[in-house]
């Protein structure tokens, strides 16, 4: 959650010096959220405890309260795309070129918590004196997790100072999901909370729109909603999920266009369709780079009946509706400027004011 800083909230903060949490790096708004929401069920947001959200360009604008607090973190999320097959990977230093001027400058008790697994957001932790906590998939991690599976959610262990402790995120999935859950779990054993409460707490954490999220379809389908943003990474990691939910009688993967991959557009946008046929029974293509994939997947032999593409939305969003069946799963995926959410607004189930999936 984000604030106006301004003379009177200085003044403000200085009269009731409070925890202060900065959340950086490109997770940083699914971690915000998971943190936003193990801590509620704790503290006052906003009055015991503030919460920013911070891209690299603005983060010199918390120096302030990062130095005044009693107990202040960083959070870094990860820089680079996250690789659905491996469980280290790394981003580009200049993306996080401020973060680092500012950590190198903040007092020794601040905490710095990090993404193990991005080995750019690791190297930090050898430019400073800062209290450290790391997160992440890979042994080293201080908070690490293991034993992922898949069903109405996602269930897996946080291992810590060799306690161990089971999570249940219900009805989101991926990767990008569990990340945020254990940059919770960090920030709330800083603030003194043990992994049992944390572990209750994410509990009530149901991310965002857009993130891997599973909601109520027409016709009693469901769908896997991934519609606000899209890498050649997480499509595969959200076909390879599809893949694998059970109970669902048929899988339909509707996907578009991946912008700004460069000149691998057609061998990307391919390789994803040759993942198609392993995990889904239709096709629906938006865009016209996404037509690739409808080849991709049709040189791995998906038959021709069951793949649809259309340039537009407005085109092929009437077909699909015809197409869903009692008991499907329909993943949607694009890049955001494609717009995909306009989809799964056309095939979700109206909820009554003050419900949610």
């Amino acid at each position: 959650m984000n604030s106006n800083i301004n003379l009177l909230s200085k003044f403000k903060f200085l009269c009731r010096k409070k925890p202060v949490i900065v959340v950086t790096g490109q997770g940083r708004k699914t971690a915000v959220e998971a943190v936003f929401d193990v801590l509620k069920q704790y503290f006052k947001v906003g009055e015991d405890i503030l919460i920013f959200e911070s891209t690299d360009e603005e983060i010199k604008r918390f120096e302030f309260f990062l130095r005044k607090s009693p107990k202040a973190s960083v959070i870094v999320t990860n820089v680079g795309d996250i690789p659905f097959d491996r469980d280290y990977f790394g981003g580009e230093k200049e993306k996080i070129k401020n973060t680092l001027k500012l950590v190198e400058t903040l007092p020794a008790q601040t905490n710095l918590i990090l993404n193990f697994d991005d080995e750019t957001v690791r190297e930090i932790d050898d430019l400073t004196n800062l209290n450290t906590l790391t997160f992440g998939f890979q042994l080293g991690a201080d908070f690490k997790a293991s034993d992922v599976k898949f069903n109405g959610g996602t269930n897996f262990k946080v291992n810590y100072k060799g306690n161990v402790v089971p999570v249940w995120l219900e009805k989101i999935f991926g990767k990008e999901q569990i990340y945020s859950a254990l940059c919770a779990t960090a920030v709330a054993t800083v603030l003194g909370l043990n992994l049992v409460e944390t572990s209750q707490s994410l509990k009530n954490y149901h991310s965002l729109p857009g993130k891997m999220r599973l909601i109520k379809g027409i016709k009693n389908s469901w769908i896997l909603d991934d519609t606000e943003s899209a890498t050649v990474f997480s499509m595969i990691e959200a076909l390879e999920i599809l893949g694998k939910l059970k109970d669902f009688k048929r899988k339909i993967a509707v996907l578009g266009d991946i912008l700004g991959i460069g000149k691998y557009t057609i061998e990307a946008h391919e390789a994803i369709g040759e993942k198609v046929i392993e995990n889904a029974d239709f096709l629906f293509t938006f865009g016209s780079r996404a037509r690739f994939i409808s080849k991709g997947a049709e040189v791995k032999g998906m038959v021709n009946e069951k793949i649809s593409s259309f340039n537009t939305i407005e085109q092929g969003v009437s077909e699909l509706r015809k197409e869903i069946k009692e008991g499907d799963l329909i993943l949607v995926d694009g890049s955001k400027d494609m717009q995909m959410k306009e989809i799964v607004e056309k095939i979700k189930v109206r909820q009554k004011k003050g419900n949610t999936n």
